[in-house]
C-alpha cells in the first residue's frame, strides 16, 4: 500500500502547474505586456505577464511535461526536445519515440542553461509543476506556453497547444472523443454509473484502502464523461466500496505508466489509461 503522503501527491496531480499561452519576445517574437497580477494564496499558480502576437507562431519547442509531449506529437508537431519529471521515454499510447531531452536531473524543472544549446523559441508547459520563478525564467528566454488558471482538462490542453503552435486540434479531439464515448457506452452497457480508483497493490475485503479524490485530473476527467466518482477522505476497507453500479478500479504505484497516465491525463493517455483501468472488469 501507499503512504498518505504519497496518496496526497498522486491524488492531487503532483503539485502546482499551469496551462496558457504567455511570451517573452525571444527569437523576434514581438509581444505585448500587461501589469503582473498577485495572489493571497500561496497554492495559487503563478500569473503570466506577456502574451503573444498571433502572427508568429513558435516553431522550435520543449515540451516541459509528459502530458505536453503527448498533446504535441498529437498534433503531429515533434518537439525540438523533451523534459518531464516522471520520464519522456515509452509509453504506450505514444505513436512516437520521445526527442532528445536536456541534461537536468536536479530539483524541479531543468535550469535554463541546461536548456540553451537547444536553441528554442518555445517552452510547452501547459501541465507542468513549475514555480513562479521558473516561470519567470522562462519568459526572458522564449515564449511560454501555460495557463494561470491551472492544468487543464484534455481538450482545454489541446485547444490551448493548437493555437499556440498553429495547428488544427479536430483530427487529434475526433479521435480520442470517439475512444471516449465507446468507453463510456461500454461502461454504461454493464450498468456502471460510478468508479471508485483504488491506490495500491492490491487488498483482501477487510483492508483500508486509500482512493484517488473525485476532484483529481482523472476524477474530473471521469465525472466529465457522465459518471460519480467515489473517494472517501480516508482508506476504508474495500469491501465498503464494492455496491451495485459501482466500478472499483486500482492503480498499482509500481505501473509507471498507468501512475503517469492517472496523474496527468492528457489527448492520448487517457483513453488508454480508462480501458486499463477497466480492461475486464465488470460493475459490482
Amino acid at each position: 500500500m501507499t503512504s498518505r503522503r504519497d496518496l496526497l501527491r498522486l491524488a492531487v496531480g503532483g503539485g502546482l502547474s499551469l496551462a496558457g499561452l504567455t511570451a517573452c519576445g525571444a527569437g523576434g517574437v514581438s509581444t505585448t505586456t500587461s501589469p503582473a497580477t498577485t495572489s493571497g494564496d500561496p497554492l495559487a499558480p503563478p500569473s503570466p505577464i506577456r502574451t503573444p502576437t498571433p502572427d508568429a507562431p513558435p516553431r522550435r519547442l520543449i515540451a516541459l511535461s509528459s502530458a505536453d509531449l503527448d498533446v504535441l506529437q498529437a498534433l503531429d508537431r515533434e518537439p525540438t526536445a523533451a523534459w518531464a519529471v516522471d520520464g519522456t521515454g515509452p509509453r504506450p499510447w505514444r505513436m512516437r519515440p520521445a526527442p532528445p531531452s536536456p541534461e537536468w536531473d536536479g530539483p524541479g524543472l531543468p535550469s535554463l542553461r541546461s536548456l540553451l544549446p537547444f536553441g528554442v523559441d518555445a517552452f510547452v508547459l501547459a501541465t507542468a509543476d513549475v514555480t513562479e520563478s521558473e516561470l519567470r525564467g522562462y519568459e526572458r528566454l522564449a515564449t511560454v506556453i501555460v495557463d494561470p488558471q491551472g492544468r487543464p482538462g484534455w481538450r482545454d490542453h489541446l485547444d490551448l497547444v493548437a493555437g499556440a503552435v498553429d495547428r488544427d486540434p479536430a483530427p487529434a479531439a475526433a479521435s480520442t472523443g470517439r475512444a471516449l464515448e465507446e468507453w463510456a457506452g461500454g461502461q454504461r452497457r454493464i450498468g456502471v454509473d460510478t468508479l471508485v480508483v483504488v491506490i495500491g497493490t492490491g487488498a483482501r475485503p477487510d483492508t483500508p484502502v486509500a482512493t484517488l479524490a473525485a476532484e483529481s485530473p482523472l476524477g474530473t476527467e471521469i465525472r466529465a464523461l457522465g459518471f460519480d466518482v467515489d473517494s472517501r477522505p480516508e482508506p476504508v476497507p474495500y469491501r465498503d466500496l464494492r455496491r451495485t453500479g459501482v466500478q472499483v478500479v486500482r492503480v498499482d504505484p509500481r505501473d509507471g505508466d498507468l501512475v503517469a497516465a492517472v496523474r496527468q491525463p492528457s489527448v492520448t493517455s487517457l483513453p488508454w489509461a480508462l480501458e486499463r483501468l477497466t480492461r475486464g472488469r465488470r460493475s459490482a
